[in-house]
């Protein structure tokens, strides 16, 4: 049976450090029906005449490079405006896959259809040093379509996807505020259901300059709740009862920071914990529930 084309969409900028171990590794993958979409954000680092040069070895390269820098969100809306593929894998430019990642999750994807997204689990490393996998025991990887889950924050990243080009239209334009990964998910969660894989496909590499490191810029919770979730609650297809949810934990969010504390979020969070913290795997759970809703109900939170 001929194998589905599969678009893995890399952005890249200043990544020469890191990009070659990448690549090498989604070259190499089982699945081999691919192109491999690349665009530039004007790195000034050799990043991309070190691709021009793997484009002339590896004809499934799709090398496109900005003129002036536009920003990660920007250029991965360019970047996605590229794929011909059936399937969409999306890839951070310091990471490392398996070699079996993507046919491991095509696998997942065809088994119903349903299912517009699947998921593996990516655990995270630094050059020197063990990766981290205790956390991992500490998650309940999400399958199915209640959006409400990803009203607080997202657990699925982009890194880890495969996704239905039908969702990917859906989708965009990507929103020029949040993360691109977040709307992906909520969107999937309107127009089918989640599949998660669980198994290690992805080694997530941190370092100084990566975006889920220490060059993540740290912002008041509340703040990026009352960014996003209004367009959260703007996708199409979001179920009503869903929607009046999502106002009323907005509502809540809207007491701060006037209230340092907000004892109506806090009763709000602990009254709808097992669907709000659905991903914290716990042996005694309201434990965790308990001082999660604290600190979410703080003026002062920072994510």
């Amino acid at each position: 049976m001929e194998e589905e084309l599969i678009s893995v969409v890399l952005c890249t900028y200043n990544g020469k450090a890191f990009i070659e171990p990448q690549l090498t590794s989604i070259q190499k993958q089982s699945y081999t029906s691919l192109e491999i979409i690349i665009s530039d954000d004007a790195s000034a680092d050799g990043t991309y005449e070190w691709l021009q040069a793997e484009g002339e070895k590896d004809k499934r390269i799709r090398l496109f490079k900005n003129e002036t820098n536009i920003g990660f969100n920007l250029n991965f809306n360019r970047a996605c405006s590229y794929v011909t593929g059936k399937y969409i894998a999306i890839a951070d430019q310091d990471d490392v896959w398996e070699p079996d990642k993507l046919a491991v999750l095509v696998s997942a994807i065809t088994k119903q259809r349903d299912t517009v997204l699947v998921h593996s689990i990516s655990a995270r490393f630094e050059d020197e040093g063990r990766p981290h996998l205790r956390s991992l025991k500490l998650i309940h990887y999400f399958s199915g379509n209640d959006a409400r889950q990803f009203f607080l924050l997202n657990i699925i990243s982009g890194h880890n996807m495969l996704l239905k080009k039908e969702l990917l239209v859906a989708s965009m334009p990507f929103p020029e505020e949040g993360y691109y990964d977040w709307w992906l998910v909520i969107n999937a969660c309107c127009i089918g259901k989640i599949e998660a894989v669980k198994k290690i496909l992805v080694w997530h590499r941190m370092h100084d300059n990566n975006a889920t490191g220490k060059a993540k810029p740290v912002v008041l919770f509340y703040l990026q709740l009352q960014k996003f979730l209004p367009l959260i609650l703007s996708v199409k297809n979001l179920p009503e009862n869903y929607k009046n949810f999502g106002k009323e934990l907005l509502a809540c969010y809207h007491e701060l920071p006037e209230k340092k504390f907000s004892f109506r979020l806090f009763k709000f969070l602990l009254r709808n914990a097992p669907v709000l913290f659905a991903y914290k795997r716990r042996k005694f759970p309201w434990i965790s529930y308990i001082k999660t809703a604290y600190k979410f109900s703080r003026a002062s939170f920072k994510a």
